[in-house]
């Protein structure tokens, strides 16, 4: 095999094929061009005519390509379940760019499934290809970021949307995060905290520990699990004030559950209160 024909792809290297491509870093790939018109939209692209002699030149990578191609031929598609995402990423663009249909719709799919490690990016594919479900999906995830990374990151008609949105979340914070009537140091119906066993006021403790974390920023209310687990407090509590037989079993005295449930009700509700993402764009 000569040296050009070893850079041919070894799946698309069809002798039938009438049209070809050649990847960004110089791998060629031979399609047959009816198959393209079933399956897509955009390839090839819309200002190039080739004849079955010229070669089409992409952007994209050959490992892009390889994938892309495999998706407009009768055959079983690629799952992408185990596809890591600096693949599965250029791979959605290039099947959005193309309008390869079948793979558009598997892309956004996976990428659905990684919003967790992959916000900001997924964020901007979703707005860019009109995916707003997956829009507001996402954008919770973000509101923790550094503002400065995501105007980086984001294109700029979301800047303004975004900008209107994290300001809900931030009236969201100010009106949640100091909430208690009496600043914690009794409970909301002024009673004392049926904490004697203590000789300390345990609601005065959990709420302030509560708010101190509250009070780092907006982030901290997509973490209330976190914001509202008193468990390592009370730890502290019983082992400095409790006898020894009473630590294990003495449980988180119940008015402060029943406060502290309130409390996160409260933010839990305003949370949900705040537009989709998508609401402004």
């Amino acid at each position: 095999m000569s040296v050009e024909e070893s850079r041919y792809s070894p799946k698309f290297n069809s002798p039938s094929a009438d049209i070809t491509f050649k990847s960004s870093d110089g791998v060629f790939f031979r399609i047959h061009r009816k198959n393209l018109e079933v399956c897509t939209e955009g390839f090839p692209p819309s200002d190039v005519v080739a004849t079955e002699d010229e070669v089409v030149e992409l952007t994209e990578t050959s490992t892009t390509l390889e994938l892309l191609f495999q998706f407009i031929y009768p055959q079983r598609h690629p799952a992408l379940d185990t596809t890591p995402f600096d693949i599965l990423y250029p791979l959605a663009e290039a099947s959005e760019k193309y309008q390869v249909f079948p793979a558009m719709n598997i892309c956004h799919i996976r990428l659905r499934d990684m919003v967790q490690q992959h916000p900001a990016e997924i964020s901007v594919y979703a707005a860019k290809h009109n995916y707003p479900y997956l829009v507001s999906h996402v954008a919770p995830m973000m509101i923790g970021m550094d503002p400065i990374k995501v105007a980086q990151i984001l294109p700029p008609h979301l800047i303004v949307p975004w900008t209107r949105y994290i300001q809900e979340w931030i009236r969201v914070h100010r009106q949640t995060t100091l909430v208690l009537t009496y600043n914690g140091r009794c409970h909301e119906d002024r009673k004392i905290c049926d904490s004697r066993i203590t000789n300390e006021n345990a609601w005065q403790i959990f709420a302030f520990s509560c708010m101190r974390k509250l009070s780092s920023g907006i982030q901290t209310l997509r973490a209330l699990d976190e914001v509202f687990d008193v468990a390592q407090d009370w730890k502290v509590m019983k082992d400095t004030f409790v006898r020894y037989e009473l630590r294990a079993n003495a449980p988180v005295p119940q008015c402060c559950q029943n406060d502290l449930a309130a409390w996160r009700k409260k933010i839990d509700d305003a949370i949900a209160s705040i537009p989709k993402f998508s609401t402004f764009l």
